[in-house]
């Protein structure tokens, strides 16, 4: 917009929409674009009367910001001012805001307002008011949770500030104990309470008393009303004395069904037990076969398992390859671009999000998670983040307790009970989730900041059958070592090329163990983690492609540490190859089943993913050994043992499935434009070795200890993350 206005010999150009918003620069600091010395020079009645501002006055000339440039009166003040204007419209809100900066806050917060009620009590400084009062207009949320997600002011001086402008009576919850009885709490669904932040705390003869966060709700006090079919009295009390007061109620119902839940909805999909009946009956007699035909002829028995092994292990190499050229050639993942990221949500629009952090014995790495969530850019009233602490980590709790995390950072505590796994402590905060969507972040993770918006989008663009968006993954410590170099070209090759082309074909995708978001509403219906599978991620991927649902591949990456001791990646690798082998057990119990559900095409994908994934490193060191052996005895002596063909598939197997897994790691370091990397795959027949090692120890202990969780150690390296080095 650029119009003029002309009177005497002074004129007025009216320009465009200006911000006043103060912005912060690349380096951290904040500008703000009012010019308080400036105003200062100016009356105050007739700036806030008019409804202008000063900006600058560069030269002979004087810019200002006009709320509305068909006020007459506003117009023929600045005409009288006797020197060329240049006005920018700027929005009221904004404008007020401004002037509050320059001019203080007393004049126009009165006693019965949240804020003047806070800078009243000194709970609050001006400055920060003020810089809430413009988020709040920005974002349209209510100034108490603006005030406490920013921690400018604790849960219970808002509470208080809150039952003095309402009139309400204060109560405390955290100590005193009080709570309604079961019959109240039954009357509502669980989700109620905590959706609105309310709960009920007694209950008389004729009436219900119920304490609130925010009193200002007559329709949650109106449908309480209705429901309980009785008055109701409200009280006011702080948000952890909520979550508190729930969590007395609901946690013992929230530990069984950590544990539980699966077993309830999906029973025959559960790693509580390793083999079903069928699947022990099926094992029986092919050891018994085996043990028959060997005592009948052994060198024919081994020479024709050698030639299934073969065929099985060409087969999968082939169609891992096929996927790759897939993945190279349609670019197979949802990107979310920058224009459309900002034309998606309005701030006011966006859900509640739930981040589920397990963290056990994991003090070192506890405040980089804490730092990583906070540079997210999402607002922070509508973060639900919930540190899962185990309930005998002391360490942790005490660095959480140092830490001085965020009001939006809730710590939960797991209760300790069999089995010790990361799916268990998930499924008991996910049970105490308030957002519409949840992830699920690692302990050492650095989301890209962007990284939840780009996921809405995804959902929002998408059909209700996606009930989960995937994030790829990769290390800010890739160089450290070279085990840390092979763990990332192994990363790039899986999460730039196979998931992506496992989506491409609407195969199933068995998800990352971090930054995988879900649905609310599909996790609740399939029953969430399985607490007794040690990749409780893989297998959750392959539960929600036999419903139906779809995992989406995100163009976003959540960055970790890479396992940089051999001994800890070892314990690493041999859970994981012991969590496939038992998602694979698991959903081939009923094979006819699981064909119908994934159709033969996702059947294939199954075996060569879930199965193929751990049959490889389980027959390496036997492929290994027959191409040894003929080398070392030699063609006569060799073929004296088994049949020349044995000896020659297993050595094209060897310098097939080695060249495969290089030349897939190099295209997808290639992906990443990691080419410093690339020359390090050459040596991942290395890497190959490492993972037998793992992969035996992970299948004995599938026997013995099979929901056993290895610890992996975080913390070991000393590379920056990623909002680390911005600032460095």
């Amino acid at each position: 917009m650029n119009a003029q206005v002309a009177s005497g010999s002074f004129d007025i150009h009216i320009e465009g929409h200006v911000s006043l918003i103060p912005y912060h620069t690349a380096d951290g600091g904040l500008v703000d674009p009012v010019d308080r010395s400036l105003v200062m020079n100016f009356e105050r009645d007739a700036l806030v009367k008019h409804r202008v501002i000063p900006l600058a006055k560069p030269e002979d000339r004087l810019w200002v910001g006009l709320e509305d440039p068909k006020n007459r009166d506003s117009v023929m003040w600045l005409q009288s001012l006797g020197i060329p204007v240049k006005a920018f419209l700027v929005q009221e809100w904004e404008l007020t805001l401004a002037f509050d900066r320059v001019y203080g806050l007393t004049d126009r917060l009165v006693d019965r307002q949240l804020g003047g009620i806070l800078l009243q009590q000194s709970k609050v400084h001006a400055d920060q008011l003020v810089e809430a009062l413009e988020m709040q207009a920005a974002m349209g949320a209510r100034l108490g949770e603006v005030l406490t997600s920013f921690n400018m002011a604790n849960f219970w001086d808002v509470a208080e500030a809150l039952a003095l402008q309402s009139g309400l009576p204060l109560v405390e919850l955290a100590s005193s104990g009080l709570t309604a009885p079961p019959d109240v709490w039954d009357a509502m669904d669980e989700a109620f309470w905590l959706r609105n932040a309310v709960v009920p705390i007694f209950q008389s003869s004729n009436q219900v008393g119920i304490a609130m966060v925010d009193p200002w709700r007559p329709d949650v006090v109106n449908t309480l009303v209705d429901s309980l079919g009785c008055p109701v009295l409200v009280y006011v009390t702080g948000y952890r004395d909520v979550l508190v007061t729930y969590s007395r109620y609901y946690g013992n119902r929230h530990a069984t069904r950590s544990r539980e839940q699966i077993l309830v909805k999906r029973p025959d999909q559960s790693a509580d037990y390793l083999l079903s009946r069928r699947q022990k009956t099926v094992s029986l007699a092919a050891t018994t076969a085996f043990v028959l035909f060997m005592i009948k002829n052994w060198l024919v028995t081994l020479t024709f398992l050698n030639a299934v092994v073969e065929v099985l292990y060409a087969l999968n190499t082939v169609y891992r390859l096929w996927l790759m050229f897939v993945s190279a050639k349609e670019k197979p993942y949802s990107i979310v671009r920058p224009v459309s990221l900002s034309g998606a949500l309005s701030e006011d629009q966006l859900p509640i999000y739930t981040i589920l952090v397990p963290l056990y014995k994991e003090a070192a790495v506890l405040p980089k998670i804490a730092q990583s969530i906070s540079e997210l850019r999402y607002p922070k009233h509508l973060l639900d983040v919930k540190f899962l602490l185990e309930a005998d980590d002391l360490d942790t709790m005490e660095a959480a307790r140092a830490a001085h995390l965020p009001n939006f950072i809730q710590i939960v505590i797991v209760p300790t009970s069999m089995p010790r796994t990361k799916p268990k402590a998930c499924n008991y905060g996910f049970w105490q989730a308030r957002g519409d969507f949840v992830v699920i972040f690692d302990a050492e993770d650095a989301p890209d900041p962007d990284q939840l918006l780009k996921a809405i989008e995804v959902f929002r663009v998408s059909d209700e059958r996606v009930a989960c968006v995937q994030a790829k993954l990769s290390y800010y410590n890739q160089t450290q070592n070279i085990l840390t170099r092979w763990f990332t070209s192994e990363y790039a090759m899986w999460f730039d090329q196979l998931l992506p082309a496992l989506f491409a074909r609407n195969l199933p995708i068995p998800l990352g163990g971090t930054s995988n978001h879900f649905r609310v509403s599909v996790l609740k219906e399939i029953g969430a983690w399985d607490p007794f599978n040690v990749t409780e991620d893989a297998d959750l991927g392959i539960r929600l492609a036999r419903l139906g649902y779809r995992t989406v591949v995100m163009d976003s990456t959540t960055w970790e540490e890479a396992n940089s001791d051999f001994v800890n990646w070892i314990r690493q690798r041999s859970r994981w190859v012991k969590g496939y082998i038992q998602t694979w057990i698991v959903h081939m119990r009923h094979p006819r089943r699981l064909v119908k559900e994934l159709g033969w095409g996702g059947m294939m994908a199954f075996q060569s993913v879930i199965f193929g994934t751990p049959f490889t490193f389980l027959i390496n060191p036997f492929l290994w050994g027959m191409t040894t052996v003929w080398f070392l005895l030699g063609v006569p002596f060799a073929h004296a043992l088994f049949p020349a063909w044995v000896y020659y598939a297993a050595f094209l197997n060897l310098v097939f499935g080695n060249f495969a897994f290089m030349y897939t790691n190099v295209t997808g370091l290639a992906t990443r434009r990691d080419w410093d990397l690339s020359k390090y795959a050459t040596l991942n027949p290395v890497y190959w070795t490492f993972m037998s090692i793992a992969g035996w120890k992970g299948f004995l202990q599938l026997f013995t200890r099979p929901s056993y969780w290895e610890k992996t150690v975080h913390g070991l390296t000393d590379a920056k993350m990623p909002h680390e080095r911005q600032v460095g």
